[in-house]
């Protein structure tokens, strides 16, 4: 017989699950992005012509551009099912409700309540409901990213949720390779936990992740002849985020120009070239360097993307009183240390963007389930009903709201 608790998870699955299959039957437009690269790779994997595109590349190959788990997960289904995206979406619309429960177990270490709280409220995030319905890796990457610190975060450190986590992190940094991120997360806060008497398990988990990416970096090798451990996209991004007009501020700021594919054929040339310029700016710019950081930074929280993100900025104030209240609380520390390397990171190295931001609301919602769970009795229903109907209204207003937030920034000298 199931319990009350597993009776109530099962239902919440459902739910989370309908809503995001309800959201694909509305056939609401969802932007391609890089969907064409990822499918080129997979039709590629099944047709026995490699793992390498050329389509959106003026038929030069790419063969490390992006890392291989989310064009395999697509070769599977395709494989399996035929080239239909249906499939690919109703498969990532049960990863969505898997991940549900997942941060459904995690915060409920912290707090029942909170554990419930947080459940529900993602079940119809609309930001996470809307990406299942995307041939992107942001669903699988949110699903493998708390996996990995539902497994990290135990009290228990079992070799098996060691092995698991590590793996999850291996596959993270497989699907996108800031992935890698959760690694330093994990060996600093087990390090300040425990101390030396930790090290054991740190390396259990390294050596899991090592043996999860190491057939790809020695893929890329024999490929390349060169050291490639995730993938040749790196430096691009650092190269069009550190410069005098970076990439976000431009129509068309993340496209290639032919020009640079026959100046420089191969893929390592590229990815050093851009490393080498991104570097070279950074050194020799710093006071525009600094600038770019808090750019990034207000873009990562920005609310207006493209239109005004209700559900973001409800949940933002509550996650910043649950971080600074119970960010240093042992249950939550790692994801603390994991949303501050990841915003330091974003903001330091690559670029501020909502899209990246999505793998990390999960836990945002948990700092801010957590923070309206422990301080349930202090609020009164007319703070809630206030607090609810301001963000409404804000929402109901968004295009003057909007208009007055870009206004502020450009007079603060931000694009």
């Amino acid at each position: 017989m199931l319990s009350v608790v597993d009776l109530r998870l099962l239902i919440l699955f459902a739910i989370s699950f309908l809503f995001r299959v309800a959201y694909f039957a509305l056939d609401i437009p969802v932007p391609e992005q890089d969907t064409q690269d990822y499918q080129e790779l997979a039709c590629n994997l099944i047709e026995g012509k490699g793992y390498v595109s050329q389509e959106n590349w003026f038929g030069f190959p790419m063969y490390s551009w992006r890392p291989p788990v989310y064009p395999i997960f697509l070769a599977a289904i395709y494989f399996l099912f035929g080239f239909d995206n249906t499939v690919v979406v109703l498969v990532q619309c049960l990863l969505g409700a898997m991940s549900v429960i997942i941060l459904w177990c995690i915060i409920t270490r912290v707090s029942a309540r909170a554990g419930w709280i947080a459940a529900v409220f993602m079940s119809i995030y609309e930001p996470l409901v809307s990406v299942c319905s995307e041939v992107m890796s942001e669903t699988l990457f949110t699903f493998l990213v708390l996996l990995a610190l539902w497994a990290l975060g135990s009290k228990q450190r079992k070799f098996f949720l060691l092995a698991l986590g590590g793996i999850a992190v291996g596959l993270c940094a497989l699907t996108r390779p800031v992935g890698v991120l959760l690694l330093p997360s994990y060996v600093l806060v087990v390090y300040w936990q425990v101390g030396r008497s930790g090290w054991a398990s740190i390396v259990y988990v390294i050596t899991a992740s090592i043996l999860v990416i190491t057939p790809w970096t020695l893929r890329n090798y024999q490929v390349h002849g060169a050291f490639v451990p995730l993938s040749t996209h790196g430096g691009f991004i650092v190269a069009q985020s550190n410069n005098m007009e970076p990439a976000w501020r431009k129509d068309r700021g993340w496209g290639i120009p032919k020009s640079v594919f026959l100046s420089m054929p191969t893929e390592i040339e590229r990815d050093r070239y851009w490393w080498k310029k991104g570097l070279s700016f950074i050194r020799e710019y710093p006071l525009v360097y600094a600038r770019l950081i808090f750019e990034r930074l207000l873009r990562f929280f920005y609310f207006f993307r493209p239109s005004y993100n209700l559900f973001f900025a409800f949940i933002i104030p509550l996650f910043i009183m649950g971080l600074f209240r119970y960010g240093g609380d042992k249950d939550l520390v790692l994801y603390t240390t994991f949303i501050a390397i990841s915003l330091f990171v974003f903001s330091t190295l690559l670029y501020g963007s909502t899209r990246f931001r999505l793998p990390m609301e999960p836990l945002l919602i948990g700092f801010g389930a957590v923070y309206v769970a422990e301080n349930w009795k202090r609020w009164s229903k007319y703070t809630a009903i206030v607090y609810t109907l301001s963000h409404i209204g804000i929402w109901l207003a968004e295009d003057d709201v909007r208009e007055f937030t870009l206004v502020v920034l450009h007079q603060l000298g931000f694009k």
